[in-house]
């Protein structure tokens, strides 16, 4: 753990159809999320989510937005509206 941002945060993994746009799950370790502009798509709010993308292994791959699903929100830890 680095002694200056804290114990990480869990990560979490949203299905190919919980998220926007890429291929397959997305493991991601949830930094933001972007409550005050939610995206109307297929019939519901999704929410700009910002954070590290975590690989299988557990190497962190980098930085990553993604455009997910609210309903997939609403109980995630790192959820904190921003």
């Amino acid at each position: 753990m680095d002694s200056n941002r804290g114990p990480l945060r869990p990560v979490t993994q949203f299905a190919e159809s919980d998220y926007c746009y890429g291929t397959g799950p997305l493991s991601i370790r949830v930094d933001r999320v972007d409550w005050t502009r939610p995206v109307i798509y297929d019939g519901e709010n999704w929410y700009e989510v910002e954070g590290v993308e975590v690989a299988a292994d557990g190497r962190e791959i980098g930085r990553r937005q993604a455009l997910v699903r609210g309903r997939r929100l609403s109980s995630q830890p790192g959820s904190r509206r921003t």
